[in-house]
């Protein structure tokens, strides 16, 4: 016996006394209501000493055919290694031919029933819808009851289905297949499916009397929780950047906010928050994601927009009762349980959240909170530091220049681009006799647009946006005025901040990456002057006039006027 979790294989010798022979049965239980077996042939005695049991089961090879035993009288088995979910399906059959038919109304539900004592379904719904032009659709509901699923040898994974309201034995129990590593393209799942309690007419997920191709889809049921009831800030619109979850774009419009998240190579996952209700800065959204029963209430407590950035944080998600789909007024009393303050505490013993944010995409630039020209020390793994990198063919772009001296610079200046950090890790600083520049021709290393910037928790944060960044193209970073004139700055890992990492970070414990002293080193035609911007109040504008050189010289003669009209302005008097 051959143990492998909750299946087993078992040899059993039977002496089969109408032929005075004996045979093999190789059996195999896959699930508690589902047994199949191979036989070998019927082997006589060999003088008259019965074969052997290793002898008769040698016999049975890979190839010989399986045959599948249903229980009569199945106990209740779960449907969520089978089907989970929400499905629309394509389906075709084998017999008549006709083509493969393609409704919105062909839906599979495997849902849990409310006030059932099981953790997930145990029935499906079927609905097949016609059609029109296909001759072999048809409209037809069968609720299928599950008989468990297994992996077989070959990677195929298998599924067994009674349907109570069969009477017909060989009628009422089918199989399904698909395969465990099929590549999924946009999370579409292929099964084929037996038309009677006969497994062995399933080849692969491509060949079998019925072929079905399910895609994640929403319920009807679900659809009065999509339908908004609120709207949201009319500046949301867009698409946006979110750091909550990995790989993942959001679409807000007036009422809606789409989620989706990219789960591995082949499949996503597409989540439905719609506005319901709202008072203040709070708006109480139900959650529903493509595919899934469940319908979530969950409430966003949304910051004001400011730059590029929304910030907001999340409850507990929540759901209805039986007895509050009753109520009338259930929004007013849902509203009241999921946008309670108390609902925004997930873990009490954390005191150290921090909002989420959204980051627009593609952003639009803005002023930088910080200003001027600096040379930086940097430290973090040699991989996360900036290095010089040369554009074109040329070893140095500046070979026939006679640089002296060099040094790195952080350069953000309205001369230039106030919007954008200018980072060279190797910049000519060798001036001429005017005191100008030698290298002006000089191309920085890596530019950083500036996306937005706030305070929270007394610390600074700024969000810069790279394009040619190979990890993320969004950065956070922590910044702090070290004195008068010297700053600190530390880049996370990725968009998001880690929550230890302060302006000296680092290690990647900490969701720091690198960090950068900057020491002010302005040179009197550099044109940057300083500036800083702690971000305790993002929102407001900032209108500031700069003023890089004196008026115009005034010419001799316009200055010989000038007195002669005072003298005799004196001389009158």
């Amino acid at each position: 016996m051959d143990n492998d979790n909750s299946t087993f294989s078992s040899k059993i010798l039977v002496y089969v006394q109408a032929s005075n022979c004996y045979t093999c049965l190789e059996i195999y239980q896959r699930t508690i209501a589902i047994l199949q077996y191979k036989r070998s042939t019927c082997t006589g005695t060999i003088g008259n000493v019965p074969p052997s049991l290793n002898y008769i089961c040698s016999q049975i090879l890979p190839q010989h055919e399986l045959i599948t035993l249903f229980n009569m009288d199945p106990p209740n088995i779960n449907c969520k290694t089978t089907f989970e979910g929400i499905f629309q399906f394509t389906y075709e059959f084998d017999q008549g031919g006709g083509g493969i038919c393609d409704s919105s109304g062909s839906i599979i539900q495997a849902c849990q029933q409310p006030g059932s004592p099981y953790k997930d379904n145990e029935v499906f719904l079927i609905t097949y819808s016609v059609c029109p032009g296909l001759t072999h659709s048809k409209d037809d509901q069968i609720r299928y009851q599950c008989m468990g699923s297994w992996i077989d040898d070959a990677g195929n994974k298998w599924g067994a289905i009674f349907d109570k309201g069969v009477v017909i034995n060989m009628e009422k129990f089918r199989c399904m297949l698909t395969r465990e590593d099929e590549q999924r393209t946009e999370n579409r799942q292929r099964w084929t499916m037996s038309s009677s309690a006969e497994c062995l007419t399933l080849k692969s997920p491509y060949d079998g009397p019925t072929r079905l191709v399910l895609s994640p889809a929403i319920a009807d049921f679900q659809l009065t929780d999509i339908t908004p009831g609120c709207n949201l800030p009319s500046n949301f619109n867009g698409l946006w950047f979110t750091t909550d979850e990995y790989d993942s774009m959001v679409q807000i419009n007036a009422t809606h906010i789409y989620y989706r998240t990219k789960l591995d190579e082949f499949n996503t996952r597409e989540t439905y928050y719609t506005c319901q209700q709202t008072r203040g800065t709070r708006y109480m959204m139900t959650s529903v994601t493509k595919g899934r029963c469940e319908v979530d209430y969950i409430c966003f407590d949304f910051l004001p927009r400011h730059q590029n950035i929304v910030r907001f944080r999340t409850a507990k998600p929540y759901r209805l009762s039986p007895d509050e789909m009753e109520d009338p007024n259930y929004l007013v009393v849902k509203f009241r349980q999921t946008c309670d303050w108390t609902s925004f505490t997930i873990d009490p013993n954390n005191l150290d959240w921090k909002y989420s944010y959204f980051i627009l995409y593609e952003p639009a630039p803005v002023e930088c909170p910080i200003a001027g020209i600096y040379s930086f020390e940097q430290i973090g793994q040699p991989g996360n530091r900036y290095t010089t990198r040369i554009r074109g063919i040329t070893p140095r772009p500046r070979h026939q220049i006679d640089c002296r001296e060099f040094q790195s610079e952080v350069a953000i200046c309205t001369s230039r681009d106030s919007k954008k950090i200018q980072i060279d890790t190797e910049r000519c600083s060798t001036v001429d006799h005017n005191a100008r520049p030698v290298g002006e021709y000089d191309v920085p290393d890596n530019e950083l647009t500036c996306v937005g910037y706030w305070m929270e928790d007394n610390k600074s944060y700024l969000i810069t946006y790279d394009p040619d960044d190979t990890i993320t193209r969004f950065r956070c970073w922590v910044y702090q005025r070290l004195d008068w004139k010297n700053l600190l700055m530390s880049r996370a890992i990725r968009a998001a901040c880690g929550e230890n990492q302060n302006p000296r970070s680092f290690l990647a414990s900490e969701g720091a990456s690198l960090a950068l002293t900057m020491y002010e080193v302005e040179r009197v035609h550099d044109r940057c002057p300083q500036r800083f911007e702690d971000g305790r109040n993002p929102w407001k504008e900032i209108d500031t006039i700069y003023v890089f050189g004196g008026s115009a010289a005034l010419q001799p003669t316009l200055l010989l006027l000038a007195c002669i009209g005072l003298f005799a302005s004196l001389a009158l008097l």
